[in-house]
């Protein structure tokens, strides 16, 4: 049988794990948001203040390339890669 001593231990443990998880998934979640869509903004805002609105080989905006890029992977994902992968940006 385990003492209340080593309950609390545990206990304590557990909740610092729980922690632990909590703030990697918060983490995790800004940094993958900042990543799939930070292009974009950063483009966005380059082109309002500074008037740099680059474009791809084919003509299109680069930014509006990089806003449906992670939708695209999404759909790449969800057919388990038997779909063709889309347009790099």
């Amino acid at each position: 049988m385990t003492t209340m001593g080593e309950s609390n231990t545990s206990d304590i443990r557990f909740r610092k794990r729980l922690v632990r998880v909590c703030v990697s998934i918060v983490i995790l979640t800004g940094v993958t948001v900042i990543l799939g869509y930070g292009g974009w903004i950063v483009l966005t805002f380059t082109a309002k203040v500074g008037g740099y609105d680059p474009k791809t080989a084919d003509g299109e905006l680069l930014r509006d390339r990089l806003l449906a890029w992670p939708d695209r992977n999404r759909e790449v994902m969800r057919s388990n890669g038997r779909t063709s992968l889309p347009i790099k940006p």
